[in-house]
């Protein structure tokens, strides 16, 4: 905690306040455009132009192409009205769709500087319009009336600054060598911890991420450092090193953090207390993690690398553990709250649960089998024996079904989204659901997961498909956000604990951000392709799967891993609850 003298008090109130005065200014422009309002949009146009996964990015300023992401601006308020600004980010998401069709970016790994680049878009500029205005003739007005804005914006025998009109080269990145490990770890790698992340604050944009490996041993000999002056600035990594002690000071630093770029990471292995968040994707500087000597049962799964096109043999160890912490008051204040919701979710599924399915060729019935009949009138015309089964009957269907739930409990479950605390709403839901699937005398089972490195993905059994739902029931509440989220690992055990069921139609359903992530190399690529992969394995063994999320951003990486009419995307718990009434209404018409 900083002890300010009465100046620095002032001088922090003054800058903190006018800061804010300028963002407030930029928002309020009414014909300003932010860029998460038209990347949907944007992505699929980059997507049909390119054939590829394009995902789009905030960029630290003018932007660029690198592998499949484009970065372009967080907003655009420069043009006078609101139509100006949206074109400009379609004329850039051309452009960088038509320089990466043209593969026009730096490929070495040399480190060129910001002018290098800026002066490499300019000169291949020429060629990536000519193909532009050729593919998109429209652009070409585009270009004429953003060039003439720049031209004039520049002072008075000033040369004209063209970047944000064409870009910057960015360095495409290759798949990093498995040997690169993480070293000198200690035991806290080993094992998930259930330490809480307390304050998260979004960053500003980062286009690269340069992994700074640390360990123990490193720490123990940095050099002491004095510090004489106390003010309130953050620097970026410099390679000297400094204590770690844990303390949650995140939103005291949260005015010097934003002047700092984020360039430079440090990974270590102690939890995080705070969250200093920027979304990235790529796995340009992740290191694979180095061997963990977890202690306890556990199950081997193979992993699949898309890049080579085959299995990791036995490469992800997973945990299986049976919660046996309880939180009834959590159970109780679920259903107090949601008891109208909890109702309405009984009326819907007794319903559906209730409908009579018509039973052909039964010895009694309410109707007769036309069929039957036909065939009946056959069998006595030819000589033959005819059968008595000739009624229809309206008879309940057997049961017939198992349904996982499996539900990401990993920080990101830790987070907001549309005012609902993510982790909350799976929680409520699971209760709800539970409710009602017991009720009606479904073989179902609540399981969670989450992971830390590919040898420690942790797999939470809340209620075992042969488990009492009365006891299983208070577990729910005590379950907490933990570690990465590791999917491929987790639908894989799934799918094993499904195996073991008698019943015929097999379920899971997954809720989740849908992004995968871990603290070794699964992000990008490398996670989706792997959870498409392990849905391929449940399809082929007759399991059936579906996604539900209630987090925004899912909609870039569910569709990728899932397929269409395989997920869906939700804004409240209750759109949650009615999806999966309706989810349990089409497993049921299959049963």
């Amino acid at each position: 905690m900083f002890e300010f003298e009465p100046d620095e008090y002032i001088f922090t109130k003054f800058a903190y306040y006018f800061k804010g005065r300028k963002r407030k200014k930029q928002a309020n422009l009414a014909h300003a455009v932010n860029l998460h309002d038209v990347k949907p949009k944007l992505s699929l146009i980059a997507r049909a132009v390119t054939g590829k996964s394009v995902e789009i990015f905030e960029a630290e300023r003018e932007g660029g192409y690198k592998n499949n992401n484009f970065f372009l601006p967080s907003t655009v308020s420069q043009f006078e009205t609101e139509v100006e600004n949206i074109s400009f980010y379609l004329f850039r998401t051309l452009y960088l769709s038509i320089q990466k069709n043209l593969g026009l970016n730096w490929e070495d790994s040399l480190n060129h500087d910001l002018k290098a680049s800026q002066d490499k878009a300019f000169e291949t500029s020429e060629k990536i319009l000519k193909e532009l205005f050729y593919q998109f003739p429209i652009t070409l007005e585009y270009h004429h009336k953003f060039r003439d804005f720049y031209k004039n914006k520049a002072k008075q025998d000033a040369v004209a600054d063209l970047s944000f009109l064409y870009g910057k080269w960015m360095r495409n990145s290759a798949e990093e060598s498995p040997d690169n490990t993480l070293k000198n770890f200690t035991d806290k790698v080993k094992t998930a911890d259930n330490k809480q992340v307390k304050t998260t604050i979004k960053s500003k944009a980062v286009e690269e991420i340069i992994s700074v490996q640390v360990d123990q041993k490193q720490l123990e000999d940095a050099v002491l450092q004095h510090q004489f002056e106390k003010v309130e600035t953050a620097e970026e990594f410099g390679g000297n090193w400094r204590d770690m002690d844990g303390d949650d000071d995140l939103e005291d630093h949260s005015n010097a953090l934003d002047e700092v770029n984020m360039k430079y990471t440090v990974r270590v292995d102690d939890t995080a207390h705070s969250v200093y968040q920027a979304d990235f994707i790529e796995n340009t500087t992740v290191s694979e993690s180095a061997e963990a000597y977890a202690e306890g049962y556990h199950l081997s799964y193979d992993e699949w690398e898309y890049s080579k096109r085959k299995y990791k043999g036995n490469f992800c160890k997973v945990y299986p553990k049976a919660v046996v912490e309880t939180n009834m008051p959590y159970y109780k204040q679920t259903l107090s709250k949601n008891k109208s919701t909890l109702n309405g979710l009984r009326k819907m599924l007794s319903s559906v649960n209730n409908k009579y399915q018509q039973q052909r060729r039964q010895n009694q019935g309410e109707a007769f089998d036309i069929d039957a009949i036909t065939d009946l009138f056959v069998d006595v015309n030819s000589g033959h024996t005819p059968s008595e089964k000739i009624y229809l009957s309206k008879r309940k269907k057997e049961k017939d079904l198992s349904i996982l739930l499996l539900l990401d409990i990993s920080l990101s479950s830790d987070g907001y989204a549309n005012g609902n605390k993510v982790i909350d709403v799976e929680k409520q839901v699971s209760i709800l659901f539970g409710e009602i699937l017991d009720e009606f005398n479904i073989d179902f089972s609540i399981n969670a997961f989450y992971s830390k490195t590919r040898n420690h993905s942790s797999y939470l059994t809340i209620k075992g498909f042969d488990e009492d739902w009365n006891k299983a029931k208070f577990k729910v509440g005590a379950v907490e956000p933990s570690g990465y989220t590791r999917i491929g690992a987790a639908l894989r055990h799934s799918g094993t604990l499904l195996d073991k069921r008698d019943t015929k139609n097999k379920w899971i359903i997954l809720i989740s951000d849908g992004k995968p992530n871990d603290y070794d190399k699964y992000e990008g690529k490398y996670g989706i392709n792997d959870v498409k992969q392990a849905l391929r394995e449940l399809n082929e063994r007759q399991i059936n799967s579906y996604a539900l999320a209630i987090e925004a951003q899912a909609k870039y990486y569910l569709p990728q891993m899932f397929g269409q009419n395989h997920y869906q995307i939700l804004t409240t718990p209750v759109e949650l609850l009615q999806s999966m009434v309706k989810l349990y209404e089409k497993i049921k018409h299959q049963s």
